[in-house]
Formats: C-alpha cells, sequence, structure tokens
C-alpha cells in the first residue's frame, strides 16, 4: 500500500465534500447540535473525526479554569468543574465557520486512514510531539477509529502487551509498521467508498499514485455525563487483554448511548432526510416566468446554449450527470415528481444555489412539459 495520497486532489474532494454538507444542512438552520453531529454524514469515521476535535477543544477549556490562585485539586472544586464541564457538552452548537475546518479536517483524515492507515496512525501517535505514546492515548486513538480500527486495537494490545504504561512513540510507530501489512486487521474499502460517494463522488484516479490505482481493482479486506462518550456503545468500549493492565478514565468523560443507538441504525438514511429543508417552490406566475408553450421531451427543448450552463454551473461540469439527470426527469409522471428529484437529489448532491439562474432556467423548462 502506497504512503502518499495527492495532496491536491485530497484538499479538493474535501472541500466539496463538506461544500455539498454544509449547504443542506445549514440551509434551515444556525448551529449543528452535537446529535446532529454524529450523523452529519454518512462516513461514521468523518463523524468521529469531528467528535474528537471537539473533545479535544472541550478538555483544553476545562484546563483553562486552572489558575494558580485556587485550588482546583480540592475534591469539591472538582467535581463542580466536572459537573459543569459535563452541562456544556449536552449543548453543543456549531455554527457553519466554526464546522467547516473540522469538517474538512476530518474529511481529509478518513480517506488518509482508509487508503493509508500507517500514515494515519503515524500522525495520531507523534501529536503532540515529543510525548510518549500511553495507554489513554492508545485508548482514544481506538474509541476515534471506525474504518480500520482493528489496527488501533491491534496497536492497544501490543501496549498492554509489553506490560509498560506508556512506550517512546518509535516504539509505537514500528508496531504500526508491523502490523500495517496484515490484511485481517483492515476493513473492505467498497462500503466506505460508497458512503462517500454519496456526497460527492470519489475520483480514485486523481487521488491515488498510479501503483495504487491498480491495487485498488481488488479491494482489501445517572450521574452527571459528558456528551463525548455518548457517541459510543457498550459495544465499542475499549477493552484491552489482559484484564490486569490498568484502565485508565479520561476527566469528565462518561456515556450517553442512546444517541449512539440512533447513528448505528442499519438504516442509513440519506443527507437530505437528515437535514430535511422546505425548498422553495416555483411560483405560478412569480419566481419562475410565465412559461405558455408546452413541450414534449425535456432533453429535446434544452437549446445548446443552456446545454452548457447547466453541464457547468449545476452538474459540475460532468456531461454524463448532466444526461442522466435530464433522462430522469423526462421519465416521471408529474411536475411534483420532478420537483422531488431536483431538491431532494440533484440540489443537494452537487450543492445547488437555488435562487441562481442556472436553476431557474432549468425549473423552467421542467414546468413546461407538466404545465
Amino acid at each position: 500500500m502506497s504512503n502518499s495520497l495527492n495532496s491536491i486532489a485530497l484538499n479538493q474532494y474535501a472541500a466539496r465534500f463538506s461544500t455539498t454538507v454544509l449547504n443542506e444542512v445549514y440551509r434551515s438552520q444556525d448551529i449543528v447540535t452535537g446529535a446532529q453531529l454524529l450523523k452529519l454524514t454518512p462516513v461514521r469515521q468523518v463523524n468521529l473525526g469531528m467528535l474528537n476535535r471537539l473533545f479535544e477543544q472541550w478538555k483544553s477549556n476545562a484546563e483553562s479554569f486552572r489558575s494558580v490562585f485556587f485550588d482546583f485539586d480540592n475534591d469539591e472544586v472538582k467535581q463542580a468543574l466536572q459537573a459543569f464541564m459535563n452541562t456544556a457538552s449536552q449543548h453543543i452548537a456549531v455554527k457553519r465557520t466554526d464546522l467547516e475546518p473540522l469538517l474538512l479536517d476530518s474529511v481529509k483524515d478518513a480517506l488518509k486512514l482508509l487508503f493509508t492507515p500507517e500514515v494515519y496512525f503515524e500522525e495520531k501517535i507523534r501529536l503532540p510531539a515529543d510525548s510518549e505514546f500511553t495507554q489513554e492515548k492508545a485508548e482514544q486513538l481506538v474509541k476515534y477509529t471506525h474504518i480500520h480500527r482493528a489496527m488501533g486495537e491491534a496497536l492497544l494490545q501490543k501496549l498492554v502487551e509489553s506490560g509498560s504504561e506508556s512506550v517512546y512513540q518509535t516504539q509505537a510507530i514500528s508496531w504500526v509498521f508491523e502490523v500495517k501489512n496484515n490484511a485481517d486487521l483492515l476493513d473492505d474499502r467498497d462500503p466506505y467508498l460508497i458512503q462517500f460517494s454519496e456526497i460527492f463522488p470519489l475520483n480514485l484516479s486523481e487521488l491515488l499514485p498510479k501503483e495504487e490505482q491498480k491495487a485498488n481493482v481488488a479491494p482489501l479486506k445517572s450521574e452527571s455525563k459528558s456528551f463525548f462518550d455518548a457517541a459510543f456503545g457498550e459495544s465499542e468500549t475499549v477493552r484491552p487483554e489482559p484484564a490486569a493492565a490498568p484502565q485508565r478514565a479520561e476527566p469528565g468523560v462518561a456515556v450517553l448511548s442512546e444517541i449512539v443507538a440512533k447513528t448505528n441504525s442499519t438504516e442509513r438514511e440519506s443527507l437530505n432526510n437528515r437535514f430535511k429543508s422546505n425548498m422553495p417552490e416555483p411560483g405560478e406566475d412569480k419566481s419562475y416566468g410565465t412559461i405558455p408553450v408546452k413541450v414534449e421531451s425535456i432533453a429535446a427543448s434544452i437549446p445548446l446554449g443552456q446545454r452548457f450552463m447547466f453541464v457547468n454551473q449545476l452538474f459540475s461540469k460532468n456531461s454524463e450527470h448532466f444526461e442522466k439527470a435530464i433522462y430522469e426527469l423526462d421519465m416521471v409522471k408529474s411536475y411534483e415528481e420532478a420537483q422531488n428529484l431536483i431538491w431532494h437529489r440533484y440540489a443537494s448532491k452537487y450543492a445547488w444555489d437555488v435562487n441562481g439562474e442556472a436553476v431557474t432556467a432549468l425549473l423552467n423548462i421542467v414546468k413546461r412539459k407538466f404545465s
């Protein structure tokens, strides 16, 4: 497996993926809550990446309360601070400008983990620099890893078997390269590729180096509680063997399992259904104009100039996607069905400006078929 992805293609894909998600989510709301964050995208690894980043910020905020003038080791103070931080964690409210960098980085991390897990785990082990690889850090790494989770568990197991509570980063990284070629520890890529493509199609020829493209033909095998362990049910609790190894609890972290139970449902919701909002509909005469002439075929009634506009502005310059969409619109039986396709599939998938000229022009032509 290659150890690098095309950084330009990776950044471009992450931006397109994130824009598509954010355009849909923030169309009808100003903030995203913690519960929404857990199911923001179809890719659980992306959602966990954002949650992990919020968790680190949450811990940092707790540390910022400390002062040399007060005894923060006092039991009463510790309990009060933990209760406060846990309560705050239950009221996550993230604006678009703050969520965007979290989502971008999480998408890139998830793709690194999918295609180059050794790179992903090495980067995580090296954060922060010059620190040791502790059991607490290993447990958190497993907790926030969904793709190739067994590889993270193998690293934790090696730490436990070493008989030490921590090792140098170089030792942990050497374990990464010991286990990276064990196919039994790696997930099949195909289900994750499908999940990414639900939001925006992946072009592997751009993202992967040539040797990796060839290899990709065959996929690889009642107390106060915080929100952050809420994302993990009992089945995901890290339990290294042997049991004698000491367990460390993260300060102020507990479990809200019912939220996760919903996110683990076998029926995966579409992005539109997760954050469904009422889209604007064409008015009778005002919003989209008065169109007196009925047409029999949408495809045949699109002038060449408009065709270029639709392909470039609405379908990411992909003529095949445009042709498929127009064919589907020609096959529906009513204007209501056509609207459903437009708003709930194409507008969401391609992040349309619903008030833009191209969308208005397309709606005019579609309306003529059913007028």
